[in-house]
């Protein structure tokens, strides 16, 4: 599927939970994670987790304006293995995404590669 496809998905799974509203806001986010996703997420997610078909994705603001902290993480070993996170500086800076980890909703990540 790649990134493209994903990040449609995303983009979909994010308005849903966070509202129309925000989807200028969204849309920015993907951009963003677009321009680290190829150079940086897929390796270290390769070799963190290996080629597994689906991970679980979280996103919250950062404690720096403009920072969004993306977090991702294989359920089978979710207990074993630490997440790998990843701060994206370019995010807009009116972000409506919550600062505190635990109010993240959860989402899948499928055919990220």
């Amino acid at each position: 599927m790649g990134f493209f496809a994903w990040a449609g998905s995303l983009v979909d799974q994010l308005s849903e939970w966070l509202g129309e509203a925000v989807k200028a806001f969204i849309n920015a986010l993907v951009s963003a994670v677009k321009k680290l996703w190829e150079t940086v997420v897929v390796a270290a997610l390769i070799a963190a987790f290996g080629a597994v078909a689906t991970l679980y994705i979280i996103f919250y603001a950062g404690s720096v304006l403009g920072e969004t902290i993306m977090e991702i993480w294989d359920p089978r070993y979710y207990t074993s293995k630490p997440s790998e996170v990843f701060k994206v500086k370019e995010a807009p800076q009116n972000s409506p995404l919550p600062t505190n980890r635990s109010e993240a909703k959860i989402l899948e990540l499928e055919d990220w590669k």
